[in-house]
């Protein structure tokens, strides 16, 4: 006969003529239980297809197995691979993840910080949007004694947070310092939108590099874009518009406006364009496709950012970390010669 109603706990402790305390600790392994006992009740709560109630459990413990996850968008590579090693990490420790996009839009990014507050997430990892300055849709969540961790965007604005960033200071250094030992002299630098804080680690590890091997800095090989194409086109303009100080080598901030560049450059035939040697950050598998590949990416290593910041939130969530005991965790770049 067909089993309408899910089997609860009383029903098999009844079947069982024993006591819900010791089904319980039976199907959870304790120690406490003969392993007879256990089996037994293993076999029975099988045979019936026995599941354990998630949200009472969940309720005991006063918890919802619930982490939300705040970012700009997904349809950029580098946040889809982050949330892989956020996905893993959370489904190995027994949690699940609710994402919400806000397309870099700070309305968005406060509607759903109160609708992840509503829903009573046991922690929030989040990557900022562009306009982000005031955190106090962030505060009311630590204000309740949930954790919120930071990731990928450095949160400068706000001194009191925990952190997870890629050294991108470290990923630029290494990619104008490679640049620098193949000759070149004359490296323009592309960034991300100027006035937004979390751009400037990498600006910061182009200027070391330079500075550290005596190579003079002309602000007329920096330029900077809001990450459209329209934008960027008018970046390369500035930037390849000087023909008595062109550059030889240029150094991305993310590899899609690189790519833009790249085939602007081409378009327009741009003389010796096949000679100018590129870098940007990112890596991504398309590449191996282009016809003029950029001769070395910076991986940042997503996959590990995102489970880094996982790790932290439950350290946080577990109370292995004060709250209040700020902590930054830095993941290396690796520079990938192509």
């Amino acid at each position: 006969m067909k089993q309408n109603n899910p089997i609860t706990l009383k029903f098999l402790a009844e079947k069982l003529k024993m006591s819900v305390s010791t089904v319980s600790k039976a199907l959870n392994n304790y120690p406490t239980i003969n392993e007879y006992t256990k089996k037994r009740v293993q076999e029975m709560a099988k045979e019936l297809r026995f599941t354990p109630n998630k949200s009472a459990i969940n309720l005991k413990e006063r918890k919802s197995r619930i982490i939300g996850v705040i970012l700009p968008n997904l349809l950029d590579h580098f946040f889809t691979r982050s949330i892989y090693g956020v996905e893993q990490f959370a489904t190995e420790n027994g949690y699940n993840i609710i994402i919400s996009q806000t397309h870099d839009d700070l309305e968005k990014e406060i509607l759903s910080a109160n609708r992840l507050l509503k829903s009573r997430v046991d922690g929030l990892i989040v990557a900022i949007s562009k306009q982000t300055q005031n955190f106090s849709h962030f505060d009311q969540f630590e204000n309740m004694g949930t954790p919120v961790v930071y990731y990928t965007r450095n949160p400068s604005f706000n001194l009191n947070c925990h952190k997870v960033l890629g050294n991108t200071f470290q990923g630029c250094y290494e990619a104008t310092q490679f640049l620098i030992d193949r000759g070149h002299q004359k490296i323009a630098y592309l960034g991300g939108p100027k006035m937004i804080s979390f751009t400037h680690d990498r600006f910061n590890g182009y200027i070391n590099a330079l500075k550290d091997n005596d190579v003079s800095f002309s602000s007329d090989l920096v330029a900077y874009t809001d990450f459209d194409r329209e934008n960027t086109i008018t970046a390369i303009q500035s930037l390849f518009k000087n023909s008595e100080n062109t550059p030889t080598a240029l150094v991305a901030f993310k590899e899609p406006i690189l790519f833009d560049a790249i085939k602007y450059l081409k378009s327009v035939e741009y003389p010796n364009f096949d000679k100018i040697e590129c870098i940007g950050f990112g890596n991504t598998s398309l590449i191996s496709y282009l016809d003029f590949p950029p001769i070395a990416s910076v991986e940042e290593n997503p996959e590990s950012v995102g489970e880094n910041a996982m790790r932290l939130l439950l350290q946080l969530i577990n109370d292995d970390i004060d709250i209040q005991n700020y902590q930054k965790v830095m993941v290396d770049c690796k520079l990938v010669v192509h």
